[in-house]
């Protein structure tokens, strides 16, 4: 095990399988059993109970993307249909965690079906026929979930992101709308100095929030592109600012202390899979700090965004010949 390994990365490689191997051979396509609720503890509050309760759901989307790196898209269309055929997911919530999960899930899935082929998408129409609804339950559950929305900070934007993926996906403008409206609040609220005062006071870990807030907001940005919208250029650049505070913040980490004096604490996924947003960034402004940054780093696997970021939203980097 890496060096910087501790309690809480263990427990995320175990919820997330990738100490169980979830998703790396090949195999026939079997759907594993569907979740019908998703109700874990919270990630903070109880780590163990929390690793427990989200690995089946983990482990399914952990085999939904690696179908689709592979272009395995039947299979994807499989475990899509069989999940959603049993409403997955959708039942009771008593906490407030699950409603994370199943917003985050919902993207994924959405994240998914906009990277397949539409070939597949016309051939496998009657299975959209039991798919597209179900998406669509999830993120109405999404958009109507107080859970989410009394917190104005980034799980608003990452709602958001569940609103303007689905929506998109299965053409319902009116959840694309919701889910603006949300990335508008997260816009708003980028300060002058690229900051967002309520992750700010997440203290030790409002850089980790920073980071992890800035990327449903550009690739909600990247979505409504084709809606002719260019939500870069609102509230006069302010993902922008933001980018490039944790931009300075990843060269220089010591250069977040004119945002906060705390020390920050970083997960160490924080600094990894959690710039994916770098790749459709970069691919937009070819930012010059960026291929530095990203060489490194690829390929970028963010599980709730269809896995392999790269493939999907990578640009070639400059020869470093």
């Amino acid at each position: 095990m890496h060096r910087w390994a501790h309690p809480i990365l263990v427990v995320f490689l175990l919820a997330t399988g990738l100490f169980s191997g979830v998703g790396r051979t090949a195999s026939a396509c079997e759907v594993p059993a569907p979740v019908k609720t998703i109700d874990p503890p919270g990630f903070y509050d109880d780590a163990s109970g929390y690793a427990r309760a989200v690995q089946p759901m983990r482990g399914f989307i952990a085999k939904l993307n690696k179908s689709a790196e592979n272009g395995d898209w039947s299979c994807a269309v499989d475990l899509l249909h069989g999940w959603a055929s049993a409403d997955a997911l959708m039942g009771p919530i008593s906490g407030y965690q699950g409603y994370y999960e199943r917003s985050w899930a919902g993207t994924d899935f959405a994240m998914v079906i906009l990277r397949m082929p539409s070939a597949v998408r016309t051939a496998n129409a009657d299975k959209f026929t039991v798919i597209d609804p179900w998406l669509q339950r999830i993120a109405i559950a999404t958009r109507d979930a107080n859970a989410i929305n009394h917190l104005h900070n980034n799980l608003v934007y990452w709602a958001g992101l569940n609103l303007v993926a689905i929506g998109t996906v299965t053409n319902q403008p009116q959840l694309v709308d919701s889910g603006l409206i949300r990335a508008r609040e997260g816009i708003h609220d980028i300060g002058p100095n690229g900051a967002l005062a309520r992750e700010v006071k997440r203290g030790n870990r409002a850089l980790h929030y920073h980071t992890f807030a800035l990327l449903p907001l550009v690739f909600t940005a990247e979505l409504v592109q084709r809606r002719n919208i260019d939500l870069y250029r609102e509230n006069d650049h302010a993902i922008a600012r933001l980018a490039n505070l944790v931009i300075e913040a990843v060269r220089n980490p010591a250069s977040f202390a004119k945002i906060t004096p705390i020390k920050q604490d970083l997960f160490p996924w924080t600094f990894q899979d959690e710039l994916a947003w770098m790749e459709p960034y970069y691919a937009r402004t070819r930012d010059p700090r960026f291929p530095a940054l990203i060489a490194p780093r690829r390929p970028f696997n963010e599980w709730r965004l269809g896995g392999d970021v790269s493939a999907q939203w990578g640009a070639p980097l400059p020869s470093s010949n």
